[in-house]
């Protein structure tokens, strides 16, 4: 009981600085094209804003990257420790000592190079490969894959992030964060917006003047269950929030562009989990290790969530490529702001 207590406890808190931050939002958005990012967990949302600032912003500063040190380090560690729990006696692994040590480890220490050496000899085990395909039935981030293979130069001294490792790490959101980006001409203000996924209908509403909705899914996710209930299904999830916003008397009037993302992730991860041995998409009757019809398959679950029938844009996109992003982002700043002069009745 007292576990519980404290996380709603913990809820309560982000969600009151959350409504008082939605306070002195509503006043400060005038003449400025705003772009809201939604999406389940994992889904890539927060790495899409990312890319904003390099892309259309001044980068991350040497401060910055300092900073991000610390959040690269604690997904690497807390990562592979996430698998070696998950190692079963059938597995194998030989590299005992090295378990022992991580054992013993704390997410929270600095990632040495001894500690990387450790981490190398482990994700090179073949044993700890096995638990690694079975990661669907646990929470890890799969992208910190790279981490792994990269770990000599991460857990070096005098490491500092490039853009590449910044976009890979994980920092929960848990309030409103914001950034505003002068492109040819037009402002444009993106949304990101954190918190728990059963108090979304207390803050929805705030943002009923958004522009347009990026609405981001994983691909990839399909075989995953939510950080926050064991036993709901991502994409389930994602499929469900996409409904709720689509459909939601608040966004009546506003543009909804889907970005299907994690596309490359999707692309090795069909070669390996059959869409179909999901049981939640045990309909699924397409080659299982076709790519394009399985991105059609998910794009037509989304698109029956959309009881209204209103216009959806989708892209089908990798968060982590820059180029990528931008050619996405591009096509959809020309839409908004062609759908915004049809509103302002200079087109017809």
């Amino acid at each position: 009981m007292g576990l519980c207590g404290s996380v709603d406890a913990d809820g309560r808190a982000t969600n009151a600085r959350l409504q008082k931050e939605l306070d002195n939002y509503a006043a400060q958005m005038e003449d400025k094209i705003r772009l809201l990012l939604l999406g389940a967990g994992e889904s890539g949302k927060s790495t899409i804003f990312k890319q904003m600032r390099i892309i259309y912003g001044s980068g991350f500063t040497q401060s910055d990257r300092q900073m991000y040190i610390t959040a690269i380090h604690n997904n690497t560690i807390s990562c592979m420790k996430a698998i070696c729990e998950h190692i079963q006696e059938e597995d194998g692994v030989r590299a005992v000592a090295e378990l022992k040590v991580l054992d013993e480890a704390s997410e929270t220490d600095p990632l040495t190079e001894e500690l990387g050496a450790i981490i190398s000899t482990l994700w090179g085990d073949s044993g700890v490969q096995k638990a690694w395909n079975r990661r669907s039935e646990y929470q890890v981030i799969e992208s910190n894959a790279e981490y792994f293979k990269k770990i000599d130069e991460i857990s070096a001294f005098g490491y500092v992030p490039d853009d590449a490792d910044i976009l890979l790490s994980r920092v929960r959101t848990t309030g409103i964060v914001e950034e505003s980006y002068e492109i040819e001409g037009s402002t444009f203000v993106i949304i990101d917006v954190g918190g728990q996924r059963n108090e979304r209908k207390k803050w929805i509403h705030c943002f009923e003047d958004v522009n347009a909705i990026i609405y981001v899914a994983a691909l990839s996710e399909y075989d995953q269950v939510l950080f926050e209930d064991k036993k709901q299904n991502r994409m389930v999830e994602a499929l469900t929030l996409f409904g709720e916003m689509c459909n939601s008397p608040w966004f009546e009037r506003t543009d909804m562009i889907l970005f299907l993302n994690k596309c490359d992730l999707f692309q090795d991860k069909i070669m390996k989990v059959k869409i179909n041995s999901v049981p939640e998409f045990e309909e699924y009757e397409i080659p299982p290790q076709d790519y394009d019809s399985g991105v059609q398959f998910f794009l037509e679950e989304f698109m029956k969530r959309n009881h209204k029938e209103k216009d959806i844009f989708f892209h089908v996109t990798c968060a982590t490529d820059s180029s990528n992003v931008k050619v996405v982002f591009d096509a959809c700043r020309d839409i908004i702001l062609k759908k915004n002069l049809e509103d302002s009745g200079f087109m017809n």
